[in-house]
């Protein structure tokens, strides 16, 4: 059987590299050993029209994307015969009319509606997104994000299941560990409880929204609790708001920050009581996917999640994860019932985990990516 050759366009920026939502969404999935036999899978910066079935551009491909350049691509990929797929995690369309720390250019506006319009398919992680974009493409596929397994610690695994890479998998968290030990021994030592926030640097607004709550807690259980935060913030007034709690600002170092460097760091070194993810409830973020749920539960820890559509699909309320309403009395009843209720608290992460590897981790899901594919060549022949 011969199997569908797929050439990949990942979203990148100036220095060439791509981005964490190429590797999360289509690098790690595409290039899973056990589609190894399934497809023939390449990657670059350019489509030089060569002999494949299907590329897939991914959001907003190149920097200096524009109309023009988006029509040229998808005439050549019409030239080499090919299908065109357009992968899509956002509603970067939302953020016309929708205030963010960044925004698209109008020309990226553009060339996302022609990739939209012109593409055979298009993947997204989300059925909100799916219905944003129905009405520029008949032919939309949801793919819901999932975690590569060999990027996990492996003794977190409920199964501890044996793959390829494993041994691998467990050197590269390894140099991790003793590190980790260390900060979890030294808060214990301490009595605290450590609640973190891990995200982009464009989540001032959501924390914001949770400040007071965050405050209220503090005042309550001064020298038990310590704040720690990876990314979120990029506003020197949010740093100065958080001035008055203990918050420790941990800034990855740049070997790490590639995604396939920064998740084992992540799940490994960091030891938080409580993981939060407030979200507010706007047009764009209805259809964000519920990485961040995945990411917590690869940390081991017990995660508040706001109570909006990315995370109340999936997160079962106090049994895989705590939803809480945008309000900052519900925020402050999950943070009191869960440093004080560490059965609970431990019995909501194990779950999170539980659930992760049984549904939610490439080993599981990837087959996802193929059938998407499939789907796509049968309807375009």
């Amino acid at each position: 059987m011969n199997r569908p050759k797929i050439h990949l366009l990942y979203e990148h920026g100036a220095d060439k590299q791509p981005f964490d939502s190429a590797h999360i969404r289509l690098l790690r999935p595409l290039s899973h050993p056990s589609l190894q036999h399934k497809l023939a899978v390449t990657s670059g910066l350019t489509y030089d029209g060569r002999s494949v079935d299907a590329v897939i551009v991914d959001r907003l491909w190149r920097p200096d994307i524009s109309p023009a350049l988006a029509n040229e691509l998808v005439a050549r990929v019409r030239a080499g015969g090919a299908r065109l797929i357009y992968a899509i995690d956002d509603d970067l369309l939302a953020l016309r009319t929708e205030k963010k720390d960044w925004t698209p250019t109008e020309a990226q506006f553009e060339a996302v509606q022609v990739f939209l319009s012109e593409a055979d398919g298009v993947w997204v992680t989300t059925p909100a997104l799916k219905e944003r974009f129905a009405a520029f493409n008949p032919d939309i596929g949801v793919v819901p994000s999932a975690l590569d397994e060999r990027l996990l610690p492996v003794w977190r695994s409920p199964a501890r299941q044996w793959y390829p890479g494993f041994k691998d998998t467990v050197a590269r968290h390894l140099r991790w560990l003793p590190r980790a030990m260390v900060n979890a021994l030294r808060y214990t030592l301490a009595g605290r409880k450590v609640i973190g926030y891990m995200g982009t640097f464009t989540h001032d607004s959501d924390l914001s929204m949770v400040l007071p709550a965050l405050r209220a807690v503090w005042q309550r259980h001064q020298g038990k609790i310590a704040f720690q935060l990876v990314g979120v913030i990029g506003r020197t007034e949010t740093y100065q708001a958080l001035q008055e709690l203990p918050v420790r600002i941990i800034n990855p170092a740049p070997t790490i920050a590639a995604y396939p460097h920064f998740l084992p760091w992540f799940s490994t070194y960091l030891h938080w009581d409580i993981a939060i993810a407030p979200l507010q409830d706007t047009p764009f973020n209805r259809c964000k996917s519920d990485i961040k749920f995945l990411d917590y539960s690869a940390l081991g820890t017990v995660g508040i999640y706001s109570r909006v559509p990315a995370y109340e699909t999936t997160v079962r309320h106090r049994q895989t994860g705590w939803l809480a309403e945008n309000t900052v009395e519900a925020w402050i009843e999950a943070l009191e019932e869960l440093i004080s209720n560490e059965p609970l608290r431990r019995a909501i992460a194990r779950q999170a985990t539980q659930y992760l590897h049984a549904e939610r981790i490439l080993n599981r899901t990837a087959h996802k990516w193929v059938e998407a594919i499939e789907t796509l060549l049968e309807v375009n022949p």
